[in-house]
């Protein structure tokens, strides 16, 4: 197979990949409009972050050698894992603005800024506690908000560094806070 038979098959594949998280993503929002019970956003957030992480392959596709080419042509796999990490980043990435890591309470996070979303609490009654559902219901307290989310579920699935740098600071952060207590 040459190599225009070759980015051919490949940009197919992801072409597949991209319109079936873009249809999804359009279902969702769909089913968001008709749903008579409120809806959290975490999936949202997974298919963002696909999104991203097919948007950046498809940006370094014309730099791929050539035998990474023939590897992706004898692979789907080698196709849908960068998107499934895009997927799993974007939902990481939701996890730590839902749990408030990065701006925290009262600025005790890792940075203080309005860059990042806030997200509403459920109002639980007394003696209630917080159950799956619950938390799969809650999402950003405004529309700025919701919007802050996708844009960074989307550079989490695009830059293949940014979460891990995340990571790392935190790391180095708690590390820095345990030898401040002994």
């Amino acid at each position: 197979m040459d190599s225009y038979q070759q980015k051919k098959t490949i940009l197919c594949r992801l072409g597949i990949i991209l319109l079936g998280l873009i249809v999804s993503s359009a279902l969702l929002v769909i089913l968001f409009y008709i749903a008579s019970q409120q809806m959290g956003t975490m999936l949202f957030a997974l298919l963002i972050g696909g999104i991203g992480s097919c948007i950046s392959f498809f940006l370094r596709f014309p730099k791929l050698s050539k035998i990474e080419l023939e590897f992706m042509v004898t692979s789907w796999w080698s196709v849908i894992v960068p998107m499934l990490v895009g997927l799993v980043m974007g939902g990481f990435i939701y996890i730590v603005f839902f749990a408030g890591i990065l701006t925290g309470d009262g600025g005790n996070g890792l940075f203080t800024s309005n860059l990042f979303p806030l997200f509403s609490s459920p109002q639980l009654t007394e003696g209630e506690s917080l159950d799956l559902k619950m938390a799969l219901e809650i999402r950003p307290v405004s529309v700025q908000d919701f919007g802050k989310l996708l844009v960074w579920c989307f550079l989490a699935g695009y830059s293949e560094r940014l979460v891990p740098n995340i990571l790392q600071n935190l790391e180095q952060r708690g590390a820095g806070n345990h030898t401040n207590k002994t």
